[in-house]
């Protein structure tokens, strides 16, 4: 098993706990967990690291998560922590509701905390919470704030860590709890003596959600009160246990049995509560910007122009309408966007907030898009947060931001209405990172016109020039412009690093990490069934869409039993595939996941890789590959030992190396067992404690000083 999760915390992220006066002798926490290991680990880190009270037990209740995550439970469970750990394991998947009665059972503490899965507890998290049971006997649950918590969520400030949110409310909000009608529950201390007299929850609720409402207003028609606790933050992933349950069941079934029962009390109850608006005062503390919005269209346009060009802008432009359902709809996306971007428009900058005594680094995003490339971002930053830096991200409202929520972050992103506005107010840095062509003129501009001591790197993921066509010589040549702006470049692979040394730039190589918690054999590998799968990027010329469309057209005409699956294009039918498939649209982690572990091959025609993230994360979950044999994909790549390399231009071979995987059981049984072994040897903890190391001797610190 990985080691766990090394969480940097310094004195500066403690706020002040008032003293708890409470005669409470046993807590226990309850963790109901169902897979989603990359989740649960840090969360299970983060208790163990800032749970002050040592009389704790934390308890896992595993609801028959598979096999991986349920060897990653007991191997945590019977390694050493500061407090006491035990798991109860459910054979078989019962709901969440059904789960957490099994451990509200299963526990005789005086204080039975329920704690999600996909949260992060924060410094001083339990005694304050248990500070507010104290206050007044006859409170039954109390539950602290958070960024996901329905209508008594506290958005985390923009430029904000979730841990330097928690100090700040802990030191400047109120202290007193305050009544919430119901709690959320993310997290939710229960009083023993209130779990007797009202019970645990009702499993009319399934598999969850209303539960912990109806119990709440139960426990409110006995006398009980369910309160909010202010200073007090645990941040809340949210939108990850039984999402699509929710989403699909939840008004349909949970709901009616909730409002059949209360509610008359119920709306009585939260009119009272919004009319005292207990959380108005800590809403309008902190300065926020308006929220992300979609670009004005010709503004839009204009601001590609500036950044590459007129040929990009009109490229870019042109792909955007034809994803959006073509010419027929540009007169939609006027009426809903606008045309241009008002002159005297202004936004409340966001202040954010910058610590003084860790460093701080600022990666530069141009927008926050599903891809490869992005995630490699997001996975740096909250590693280099939890390793001792005051890691964030910044970007602008010049492309759309509707992908922001998808990412699990542990800070609040700047997000600015224009590149020229982030420009002017760029946060405090020490160390700022472009990782785009376009982002690395924004970069050298901050440095040269504000921030000197500021130390410029470049994450190159990508031999950014194939972005531009061959006839546009000016869009390679800002590309090698963006090499020269910037005297501190990172690339992913060798391959990478001689592309820039063939151009005159040095480079510093840190090979690409992944999430290794993420992507694992959900299933058994040795017989999977013939089912082929293939990326689709339309608007990337340079992914081979019609490569891969014309070979796997082919094998479904020569082998009509074949399942074929293509994943990442949100519009693949607006393209007329010419074959019978099935369409995953764009894909998250877990449902990647979960089609990599079904399926027996994965094709990837790319002209070139820069790296090959997709082949990795196909091999860490078991499936064979055939792969591009172009670019830095090489750097992992070893044809006939952990994958069938290919020419992607070569429709013939391609086709002969799938059809040969799958029928040669033993040579694709012997492909998984190379990948499997070289997936290990890219883990983002590593990528990470090496990009803070390069950070650091850029600065002159000694790197062991940080992490």
């Amino acid at each position: 098993m990985r080691p766990m999760i090394e969480m940097n915390v310094r004195p500066e992220d403690w706020a002040v706990v008032p003293k708890c006066d409470s005669d409470v002798a046993r807590i226990e926490v309850l963790v109901p967990v169902l897979n989603e290991w990359h989740v649960v680990r840090p969360c299970l880190d983060a208790l163990d690291r800032f749970t002050q009270r040592s009389v704790t037990r934390i308890t896992v209740l595993d609801d028959g998560s598979d096999a991986f995550v349920a060897g990653r439970i007991r191997a945590w469970a019977e390694a050493p922590g500061a407090c006491e750990r035990r798991v109860l394991r459910n054979a078989e998947p019962t709901g969440f509701v059904r789960n957490a009665n099994r451990g509200f059972a299963a526990s005789d503490a005086d204080v039975v905390v329920l704690l999600n899965s996909d949260t992060l507890v924060t410094p001083g998290w339990l005694l304050r919470l248990l500070a507010a049971l104290a206050t007044d006997e006859r409170i039954g649950c109390a539950m602290p704030m958070s960024n996901e918590a329905s209508f008594h969520s506290l958005a985390v400030p923009m430029g904000w860590s979730v841990f330097q949110y928690a100090k700040d409310l802990g030191e400047r909000g109120p202290h007193e709890p305050f009544d919430a009608v119901t709690v959320g529950g993310f997290c939710v201390a229960f009083r023993r003596a209130a779990l007797e007299d009202v019970g645990v929850f009702d499993e009319a609720f399934g598999r969850g959600y209303g539960e912990e409402s109806d119990w709440c207003m139960r426990a409110r028609s006995k006398g009980w009160r369910s309160v909010g606790v202010p200073d007090a933050f645990v941040y809340h992933r949210g939108r990850v246990s039984f999402k699509d349950y929710k989403a699909n069941t939840f008004r349909e079934h949970n709901y009616p049995i909730f409002m059949k029962r209360w509610s008359r009390d119920y709306q009585r109850a939260r009119r009272t509560y919004h009319e005292a608006d207990a959380l108005k005062p800590l809403r309008e503390r902190y300065v926020r910007m308006t929220p992300p919005s979609s670009p004005p269209v010709l503004s839009a346009w204009i601001d590609r122009v500036k950044t590459g060009g007129p040929m990009y802008a009109t490229t870019e432009a042109a792909r955007f309408v034809r994803d959006q359902g073509g010419v027929s709809r540009i007169g939609a996306l006027i009426r809903g966007r606008g045309l241009l971007r008002s002159r005297t428009s202004r936004h409340a900058m966001p202040q954010g907030c910058v610590s003084t005594t860790r460093p701080r680094v600022t990666y530069v995003l141009e927008k926050f898009s599903i891809s490869g490339g992005v995630l490699s971002v997001v996975q740096l930053v909250n590693r280099l947060a939890l390793l001792g830096w005051d890691a964030k991200i910044v970007t602008h409202h010049d492309h759309d931001q509707e992908h922001l929520d998808a990412f699990m972050l542990y800070h609040h992103p700047y997000v600015f209405p224009s590149s020229d506005e982030m420009v002017a107010s760029f946060p405090a840095s020490d160390i700022i990172v472009a990782t785009l062509w376009s982002t690395a003129e924004k970069v050298a501009r901050v440095v040269r016109k504000s921030q000197p001591n500021a130390v410029p790197w470049y994450f190159i993921q990508d031999d950014e020039t194939k972005f531009f066509a061959e006839r546009d010589g000016k869009g390679r040549q800002r590309v090698l412009d963006s090499y020269a702006a910037i005297g501190h470049r990172i690339v992913k692979s060798e391959w990478l690093g001689g592309v820039l040394a063939e151009r005159g730039f040095e480079s510093h190589k840190i090979p690409l990490g992944m999430d290794l918690d993420v992507y694992y054999p959900e299933r058994g590998i040795a017989s999977r069934a013939a089912h082929v799968v293939g990326m689709t990027r339309p608007r990337t010329p340079r992914r081979g869409f019609e490569r891969l469309l014309a070979i796997f057209a082919q094998l479904k005409q020569r082998r009509p039993d074949v399942r074929l699956t293509l994943f990442g294009c949100p519009n693949l039918v607006d393209y007329d595939v010419p074959f019978e498939h099935e369409d995953l649209g764009i894909a998250t982690q877990p449902a990647l996941r979960s089609l990599y572990s079904d399926a027996s091959v994965l094709v990837d025609v790319s002209d070139f890789q820069g790296f090959g993230r997709l082949g990795l994360e196909a091999m860490a979950c078991g499936c064979a590959t055939v792969l591009t044999n172009r670019g830095g994909i090489n750097e992992y790549l070893r044809h006939e030992e952990n994958a069938l390399a290919v020419d992607p231009f070569d429709e013939a071979a391609v086709l002969a190396s799938v059809e040969r995987l799958l029928d040669d059981e033993p040579l694709r049984a012997r492909l998984v067992e190379g990948g499997l072994a070289t997936v290990g040897r890219f883990d983002c903890e590593r990528e990470a404690r090496a990009t803070s190391r390069a950070f650091a001797e850029s600065l002159g610190r000694d790197p062991d000083s940080i992490a």
